[in-house]
C-alpha cells in the first residue's frame, strides 16, 4: 500500500472511530436527566480521577516505539462497577481529554492523536458497558442492592468487559500503527507481543480484583488511586528494568558480533544492529577519509543494508525524523566517521538511557573499525608491495588461482641496473624509478585483460590473458620498450636495462616459475632481446647444468709466510659468471644446492682444470709455489683423483704442488660402499695423498668443520674461517685463534690465517702460532696476470724479530 493510501485509512479510522465516541457521548449526555441522587458524586469524581490516570500514565516501553499500553482498560472496568453506562461514558471523555491535554505540552503530542486516543478510550468504555450489559449485568454499584445479582454472574461480566476493552483497544491500536508505520499486520501483532500479554493479563485480573472488592465494600473506591497508583508503579519499574537488561544484552551480543576482521562486515553488522537497538527508521556510518556510507532500514521487523557505497552517491533521506548525530574516531589515527540516526516515535530529544547506549555503541564501533582496519592493512601488505603498491607473489599468485582453466601468457620483467641505481643515487630516487616503473605497467594494465605484480625485488610480472598468442607477445614487447625508455627523476634521466622472458599456459605459480627461467636463461645468454618467448613446456632448472655452462673467472691469493715474508702458496679463487649481473663465488653456499655427486665431480674437474691452465701465466715466477684449489669435500672420489691425475701429468705438475682445499670432511670417511671407494677399499682423500697431494681443511671454525673433521683425513695445512680474522674487531676471535692453533701444533698442520690487512696483525698471529697468512697486506685477490707483475715486485720482509710461539698450558 503506497504512503499516500495509508494516510487516507489511517484518517478513515480516526473518523470513523470519532463518529462512534460522538454518538457515544450523546447518548450518554442525553442520559444525564436522571436525578444526581441515584449516583454519589464521589463515584464520579473518583472515576474521572481514575480515567485520567490510566491515560497519563503509560507503561514505559521503550520511547521509539509506535504502542503504547495504558491502564485505561482497567479503569473502564472499575468504573462500569460503580458508574452507571451514561457516567461511564462521560467520565471516560472528560478524564482521558483533561489527562491527555495536561500530557500534551511535555510531550508534543499532535491534535490528530489526541483526538485518535480519546476517541478510542470513549469507543473502548462502550464496548465495556455493551459486554456487561450482553453477560446480563448492568453497569454501576447503586443498581446492585436492587438486581441482586449473582456474585458468579457478575465476576464473569466484569472478565468479559475486561478482556473485551483490551481485544478492542489492541485490534484499533493495531490498524492505526500498521497505516502509520507501513509495516505488515502481523509484524505489528508480534511486536513486544510477550509483554503486551503479560500487561494485559495484568490489567484484567486487576480490574476484576477490584470490581469483587467494590461488591463488598463499596468504601474501597476512596483507595482505588493510590491502588492504581502503586500498580502503575509496580508495573512501570518491573518494564523498566526489563527493558535495561534487553538493551544491554543486545548491546553485548551487537559488540561480539563486531569483532570480525572483516572491514564490511563490521559495517553491515554496526549499521544493522544500531536500527534494531535504538529503534530507529535507518542509520547510516560514514567513514571521513574514504567518503564510504553504509545505510541500513527497518523493513518490517527486520533491519537491512540499502546502500554502501560514496556519500555522494548515496539517495536523499527527505524523512521529517529526528536525526541524531555521533562522530567516533581519531583525527590523526584510526577509522574517523559519523554515525546518524533517524529516529521514530513522539520524543525529539535522545533520553539519558539512550544517550549512554550510544556512547558505549559507539566506542565498541570505533575500536573494532580500527582493528578491522588493521587486519585490512596488513592483508593488503601481505598480498600488496609497499613501494609500489602492487600485488607481490603471493598476490598474484592468489589472483591467477581465481582465473578460469583457460590460456594466459605470463610476462616476467627485471630491472638489471636497480641495484646499481640504488648505490648510484640513493634510496629515495630509486623508489621513485619503482614508483614510474609501476605506473607504466598500470597503464598496460588499465584495460583490465592484464594485472601487474612486483615479485621480486627488481623483478615484476605482467599477466596477459584473453589474447591470442601473437598479441600477446606484441603487447609484452611494448611494455618492455616503454620500460627501456628513460624516467625522470629530479631533473635528472635515467636508462633503464630492463629484461623479459614470457611463457604461456595455464594460470597458476609454475606458469610464473616458468616465465622466471625464461628470463634467467635469457640473461645468462647475454641476449639483449625485448622478450625472450618459451612457446610450450619450458624445460625443467638443473642449477649444475647452468654452472657447466657458464663461462668461468679465475683469481688468485699469495699465501705468505709469516716469519720470512715468502709467497710459498697461491689460493684459487674460481667464480661463475652466472648471468651478465651475477657473479657466483665457488663454495658452499652454491654446492649445497647440488646433491648429485657426477655433477658435483664435472664441476671440480672444471675448477681444477682452469686453474691449472691459468696458473701457467704465473707459474715461471713462482716455480716453487703451491697451488691452492678448492673443490667440494663430496667430490673427492677415485673417480676424481683419477682425473686429477691426468690433469697434472698433461700441465707439467708434480702432486706435491697441489693442495686441495675442502670445506668439509671428505666423502668416504664413515660408509664404505657407496661408490666414494676403490676396489681397494680406499677412499678418494687416501688415494690423493698416497699421490703426495696435500689436504687443506678450509673455514675452520664453521659448523661443517668441527673437531671430529680433525680426525676424517690425512690434512697438512688448517686455514681459519675468515670471520675469525683480526681486523674484524671480534673480542673472541684471538681466543679461536689460540685454540685452532695450539691443535694445529698437536697434530703437526701448518695454521693458515686469512684476512691480515696491517704490520700488527702478522704480528700478532705470528706469536699466537700462525705459520702462514694471507690478505691485503700481501697483495688481496688478484687475476692471473696480476699476480704474475705482483710476484715478480714482491720483496720479502722478514720479522725483524723472530717471535716466541705462546702454547696452551696443559696438565700431565
Amino acid at each position: 500500500m503506497s504512503p499516500q493510501r495509508r494516510r487516507q485509512a489511517l484518517v478513515v479510522l480516526t473518523g470513523s472511530i470519532a463518529t462512534v465516541a460522538l454518538a457515544c457521548l450523546a447518548w450518554a449526555v442525553t442520559r444525564l436527566g436522571t436525578p444526581a441522587s441515584s449516583t454519589p458524586w464521589m463515584f464520579v469524581v473518583v472515576g474521572t480521577a481514575l480515567m485520567a490516570m490510566g491515560a497519563v500514565l503509560p507503561m514505559p516501553l521503550p520511547s521509539r516505539l509506535p504502542i503504547r499500553i495504558t491502564l485505561v482498560p482497567t479503569a473502564c472496568v472499575v468504573c462500569v462497577a460503580v458508574l452507571p453506562a451514561h457516567w461511564v461514558l462521560v467520565c471516560t471523555a472528560v478524564g482521558v481529554a483533561v489527562g491527555r491535554a495536561a500530557r500534551q505540552p511535555s510531550h508534543k503530542v499532535t491534535l490528530h492523536k489526541l483526538i485518535h486516543n480519546t476517541s478510542v478510550d470513549v469507543v473502548t468504555a462502550f464496548v465495556a458497558v455493551a459486554m456487561m450489559f450482553v453477560a446480563g449485568s448492568r453497569p454501576g454499584l447503586v443498581t446492585w442492592d436492587e438486581a441482586r445479582p449473582q456474585t458468579v454472574s457478575v465476576m464473569i461480566a466484569f472478565l468479559a468487559a475486561a478482556v473485551a476493552a483490551l481485544l478492542f483497544e489492541e485490534l484499533v491500536t493495531a490498524a492505526a500503527v500498521t497505516w502509520s508505520t507501513g509495516q505488515p499486520v502481523l509484524v505489528t501483532v508480534r511486536f513486544l507481543w510477550r509483554t503486551r500479554l503479560v500487561v494485559g493479563v495484568g490489567e484484567v485480573i486487576t480490574a476484576v480484583v477490584i470490581a469483587a472488592a467494590l461488591m463488598i465494600d463499596f468504601r474501597v473506591l476512596v483507595a482505588l488511586p493510590s491502588t492504581m497508583l502503586a500498580l502503575y508503579l509496580a508495573v512501570s519499574n518491573r518494564l523498566r528494568i526489563r527493558e535495561e537488561r534487553r538493551v544491554w544484552l543486545r548491546l553485548n551480543a551487537l559488540s561480539s558480533a563486531l569483532s570480525s576482521r572483516n572491514l564490511d562486515e563490521v559495517l553491515h553488522t554496526a549499521v544493522a544492529g544500531a536500527v534494531e537497538l535504538f529503534g530507529a527508521q535507518s542509520a547510516d556510518i560514514e567513514l571521513s577519509r574514504d567518503g564510504r556510507l553504509v545505510r541500513a532500514v527497518l523493513r518490517g521487523d527486520v533491519a537491512l543494508v540499502a546502500f554502501d557505497g560514496d556519500v555522494e552517491a548515496a539517495p536523499d533521506e527527505t524523512s521529517r525524523q529526528t536525526m541524531w548525530r555521533q562522530g567516533f574516531g581519531d583525527h590523526t589515527t584510526g577509522v574517523r566517521g559519523e554515525v546518524r540516526l533517524r529516529l521514530g516515535g513522539s520524543r525529539a530529544a535522545p533520553s539519558e538511557r539512550e544517550r549512554s547506549t550510544l556512547q558505549s555503541y559507539v566506542a565498541t564501533l570505533g575500536a573494532s573499525l580500527d582493528t578491522a582496519h588493521a587486519y585490512g592493512l596488513l592483508a593488503r601488505e601481505a598480498t600488496h608491495d609497499r613501494d609500489t603498491g602492487l600485488p607481490n607473489r603471493l598476490g598474484l599468485t592468489q589472483w591467477c588461482s581465481a582465473l578460469p582453466d583457460e590460456s594466459c601468457h605470463v610476462l616476467v620483467v627485471q630491472v638489471e641496473n636497480l641495484h646499481f641505481l640504488a648505490d648510484a643515487m640513493g634510496q629515495e630516487r630509486t623508489l621513485a624509478v619503482l614508483a614510474q616503473v609501476a605506473s607504466r605497467l598500470r597503464e598496460l594494465s588499465a584495460d583490465g585483460s592484464a594485472v601487474a605484480a612486483r615479485v621480486g625485488d627488481s623483478t615484476f610480472a605482467l599477466v596477459l590473458r584473453g589474447l591470442s598468442t601473437d598479441l600477446a607477445y606484441q603487447r609484452a614487447c611494448r611494455a618492455v620498450s616503454l620500460l627501456r625508455h628513460g624516467i625522470e627523476v629530479a631533473a635528472e634521466r635515467v636508462d633503464l636495462r630492463a629484461s623479459a622472458g614470457m611463457a604461456s599456459g595455464e594460470p597458476g605459480p609454475t606458469l610464473l616459475y616458468a616465465a622466471e627461467r625464461v628470463l634467467s636463461r635469457a640473461l645468462r645468454r647475454s641476449e639483449d632481446r625485448l622478450v625472450l618467448h618459451k612457446t610450450g613446456t619450458v624445460g625443467e632448472w638443473s642449477l649444475a647444468r647452468e654452472l657447466t655452462q657458464a663461462r668461468m673467472s679465475i683469481s688468485y691469493e699469495p699465501v705468505v709466510d709469516l716469519h720470512s715474508g715468502r709467497i710459498i702458496m697461491v689460493h684459487t679463487m674460481p667464480r661463475w659468471l652466472y648471468s651478465r649481473n651475477d657473479l657466483l663465488a665457488a663454495d658452499d653456499y652454491v654446492y649445497q644446492h647440488i646433491g648429485d655427486v657426477e655433477s658435483l665431480q664435472a664441476l671440480a674437474s672444471q675448477i681444477l682444470a682452469r686453474s691449472l691452465a691459468a696458473a701457467a701465466s704465473w707459474r715461471d715466477v713462482l716455480p716453487d709455489a703451491a697451488l691452492v684449489v678448492p673443490v667440494p669435500a663430496v667430490a673427492l672420489t677415485p673417480q676424481f683423483v683419477d682425473t686429477m691425475h691426468e690433469l697434472l701429468r698433461v700441465h707439467g705438475l708434480t702432486a706435491t704442488q697441489l693442495v686441495l682445499a675442502l670445506s668439509r670432511p671428505p666423502a668416504g670417511t664413515d660408509s664404505a660402499g657407496d661408490g666414494t671407494e676403490d676396489s681397494g677399499g680406499r677412499s678418494g682423500a687416501q688415494l690423493a695423498t698416497s699421490m703426495g697431494v696435500r689436504l687443506l681443511l678450509d673455514n675452520y671454525g664453521s659448523r661443517h668443520t668441527d673437531l671430529a673433521a680433525l680426525n676424517a683425513a690425512q690434512w697438512s695445512f688448517l686455514r681459519l674461517h675468515p670471520a675469525f680474522s683480526l681486523d674484524a674487531g671480534w673480542r673472541t676471535a684471538k681466543s679461536v685463534i689460540r685454540a685452532a692453533v695450539d691443535l694445529a701444533a698437536d697434530l703437526d698442520l701448518v695454521a693458515v690465517a686469512p684476512g691480515i690487512s696491517t704490520h700488527g696483525q702478522r704480528q700478532e698471529l705470528a706469536v699466537l702460532g700462525c705459520a702462514c697468512g694471507s690478505g691485503e697486506l700481501f697483495g688481496g685477490e688478484m687475476f692471473p696476470s696480476q699476480i704474475r707483475a705482483h710476484a715478480q715486485g714482491w720483496t720479502p720482509r722478514p720479522l725483524v724479530r723472530a717471535p716466541h710461539q705462546r702454547r696452551l698450558h696443559r696438565s700431565g
